[in-house]
């Protein structure tokens, strides 16, 4: 009896073990068919893109040509694994190319089918599916799904409205900042620089009509964003909207417009921050711009000598540290001999 269920178990034990080097013999046979196919489409790829852009002018390609090769080798839409590859290399290789070659690509992209991969991803529940599909459709160019996208700029995921922001901007260039006044999430400081960085890489000619449109927005959001695009496009006519928040009541336009300030070297409306200057509630602010004061103009003693005065002890050491170091060292002595002997003490 216990030989019989011995021979029993030693029967199933090498029926798991036959099942166990098939199941890896098909995987590895499929995993080798897969990555071969997977060259294939890249190769293939690679070849269209080089024809494309660098074409032969006794044998030009036309595009139902690479439409047909392409389905040749796979991307159909019965096979939306192929089809994800290929929107991956799609992605990877706009992003290596600038230039001319790089408009090109819009181009051929368009031509590309990609069966409706990615507004699929948009229009499914998850929201990393719907951030991922609206970073395709705009690194692709694929301006038709533009409609569906626009809602998605007030939704409740942090991602998803951020990859549909940058999309507005890819897609509409300057006329997407009519939008910024009507958002009602928050837009992070993250986000602001790389909706500007991306305004800036595809559009560089300023539109100051469009960022005009948005000034009398009160959001805190809006207006640092409006003093990043002035300071990346170097706007020496709009500096006036930087100057006006200068002694805002928030934290953080303040902060933005001081950061703005530091981009600009003017010389004019150094008598415009010296008025504001004490409004300014924050300490490590007025550092800032006491800073930009120094290096951006001649040294003004009547200022510096009220910094004296004031109440707050990193000021005075400023302004003293300022006056010393600029051939005033006697108005400084003299001033805190005043204050000792005001305060009663006398040095014999």
């Amino acid at each position: 009896m216990e030989l019989a269920i011995l021979f029993l178990i030693l029967k199933i034990s090498l029926l798991l073990l036959v099942v166990l080097w098939v199941s890896i013999g098909s995987i590895m046979f499929y995993r080798k068919r897969r990555i071969r196919k997977l060259h294939l489409i890249e190769d293939t790829f690679a070849e269209v893109v080089s024809n494309y852009l660098y074409p032969d002018k006794n044998n030009p390609v036309s595009l139902i040509e690479i439409q047909r090769l392409m389905r040749k080798i796979g991307i159909r839409e019965s096979k939306m694994m192929n089809v994800q590859y290929l929107i991956t290399l799609m992605i990877r290789t706009q992003r290596s190319i600038l230039g001319k070659n790089h408009d090109r690509l819009k181009q051929l992209y368009t031509q590309i089918p990609p069966y409706r991969a990615s507004i699929s991803k948009v229009r499914a529940y998850g929201w990393y599916n719907k951030a991922c599909g609206i970073r395709e459709i705009y690194e692709m160019n694929q301006t038709q799904y533009l409609q569906e996208i626009l809602p998605l700029r007030n939704h409740k995921n942090l991602y998803v409205r951020r990859e549909a922001q940058i999309a507005l901007v890819v897609f509409m260039g300057w006329d997407s900042l009519r939008f910024i006044p009507y958002l009602k999430q928050k837009i992070t400081l993250w986000q602001q620089i790389k909706i500007v960085e991306k305004l800036y890489d595809l559009y560089k000619e300023p539109q100051v009509e469009s960022l005009r449109r948005i000034y009398g927005s009160d959001k805190v959001f809006a207006k640092q964003l409006i003093m990043r695009i002035v300071r990346k496009y170097g706007l020496v006519s709009e500096i006036d909207y930087i100057l006006s928040h200068l002694d805002h009541s928030n934290y953080e336009v303040r902060e933005a417009a001081i950061y703005c300030l530091n981009s600009f070297k003017l010389n004019t409306q150094i008598e415009y921050i010296k008025s504001v200057f004490q409004k300014i509630p924050v300490v490590n602010q007025q550092r800032q711009l006491m800073d930009y004061i120094y290096q951006n103009s001649e040294i003004d003693l009547n200022f510096y000598m009220n910094l004296l005065r004031t109440s707050n002890d990193e000021i005075k050491l400023k302004s003293a540290e300022i006056l010393w170091n600029n051939g005033y060292k006697e108005n400084v002595q003299e001033f805190y001999l005043q204050q000792y002997s005001n305060s009663g003490v006398h040095a014999e």
